[in-house]
């Protein structure tokens, strides 16, 4: 993908739907702005340097058929994304962003595009034996980490872990580095993600990737508000359109990954009704 430059104006820059004769899609500015995380394979972004990743490889993908010619990144925590979408200061949110029942009453996904499962990461041979959530809040000595606003800090206290035994971390970079220094016993992320952080650190040797036992796929979509319905459905038909031809499947298969699971399911499903 071409060198993306940040532009302070373009932050206040909402997304225009302009009017449009019936069944003409909606048009687009030309720079959308994307709320996003550093969360390697779902968003690689270098501050000065390029945007890579299969999140923003398939909207870039989707909306230039909507004649967008360029993604200005806007790195986030996750917490902050959806107040920073209600607010217009961004205009979508492509990051791995799970869809869940609570999300899907604020704001509008997409179809999942990319799933994948629950990890924990630990020390290398995993010495206090954590494979489940349960385990974490049966075990009362393990100190859980996990990035804010991530549906693994919800689901951890769902499964009682106390919130005196949950450190907050502002990325997974944050996050392992609390685990190489003995900070924390566990964090929690998707999988993939931990794999590629840990990598990145040159911490594989120490560390270890697990899928958490008992969980199921997870699955991320583009979120928009709640007044881009026009967009939402016309991204979601090319969206469907991508995963027919096939090229979908090479766009996520070169990031590790599966693309049958987010053929799999549907917003639908994720949100527990309509969105």
């Amino acid at each position: 993908m071409k060198k993306l430059i940040m532009s302070a104006a373009a932050a206040f820059a909402a997304l225009m739907l302009i009017a449009a004769p019936a069944q003409a899609q909606p048009k687009v500015k030309e720079k959308v702005s994307v709320a996003l995380a550093h969360e390697p394979p779902y968003t690689n972004y270098q501050p000065g340097g390029t945007l890579s990743g299969a999140a923003p490889d398939i909207l870039f993908r989707i909306l230039k058929e909507f004649g967008v010619k360029e993604l200005d990144p806007k790195i986030h925590e996750f917490g902050a994304m959806i107040p920073s979408l209600q607010a217009g200061r961004v205009d979508v949110i492509s990051t791995g962003l799970y869809i869940n029942p609570a999300r899907c009453k604020v704001v509008l996904f997409s179809e999942p595009d990319l799933c994948t499962a629950e990890g924990f990461i630990v020390a290398k041979g995993n010495p206090k034996e954590i494979r489940s959530f349960a385990d974490v809040a049966a075990k009362e000595s393990v100190r859980y980490g996990v990035c804010g606003g991530c549906s693994a800090e919800k689901r951890a206290t769902e499964s009682g872990v106390p919130r005196a035994r949950i450190t907050i971390a502002p990325d997974h970079q944050s996050g392992i580095k609390m685990l190489l220094d003995g900070r924390i016993d566990v964090y929690a992320a998707p999988d993939l993600a931990l794999r590629a952080a840990a990598t990145a650190m040159s911490a594989t040797d120490r560390v270890e990737v697990l899928q958490v036992a008992g969980e199921p796929a997870k699955c991320s979509g583009v979120a928009f508000r709640n007044d881009q319905r026009e967009l939402r459905d016309a991204f979601d038909q090319k969206l469907k359109a991508l995963k027919d031809s096939g090229e979908y499947d090479t766009i996520v298969a070169k990031y590790g990954f599966d693309p049958s699971l987010a053929k799999s399911t549907s917003r639908a499903t994720l949100c527990g009704g309509p969105n």
